[in-house]
């Protein structure tokens, strides 16, 4: 989607996450909110501080409350307390003291990561065969 006349920038972020919360919150507000760099910013993200970060736009029927929106959120109007033992935290899991087992610890890689070095010295030592029998037959 490219840039339309009917819409303004309602702010900018340092960051796509930054941008997407912010697109969340107006999106939540029945605001049309998009992020039209968000692809730029993610496939090179150098050039997002030369552009001068990620640009939230809005149709321009909303932009005014679009913009009391933004300012509402950065005067921390919509955050709340976070008490210091959150669910979200590994110690307050249920039947968990202390730190987690490096067994219980499940990432998206799984039992990748300890085949990974074993397979790459194995085709490391093919590769390395492989140039050797070429050198000694020539």
């Amino acid at each position: 989607m490219s840039w339309r006349d009917d819409e303004l920038e309602v702010a900018r972020f340092v960051t796509v996450p930054e941008g997407e919360l912010a697109v969340a919150l107006l999106r939540r507000h029945n605001i049309a909110a998009r992020l039209p760099d968000r692809d730029m910013a993610t496939m090179n993200p150098d050039l997002l501080y030369a552009i001068g970060g990620v640009r939230v736009i809005a149709p321009a029927r909303q932009i005014t409350e679009a913009r009391n929106l933004m300012d509402r959120m950065r005067s921390g109007e919509f955050a709340r307390e976070v008490e210091a033992s959150s669910d979200w935290e590994a110690d307050a899991l249920p039947g968990k003291v202390g730190e987690l087992d490096e067994a219980e610890v499940h990432g998206a890689v799984g039992g990748a990561k300890r085949w990974a070095a074993p397979i790459l010295i194995f085709v490391l030592l093919l590769v390395l065969a492989d140039c050797a029998f070429m050198a000694f037959e020539a």
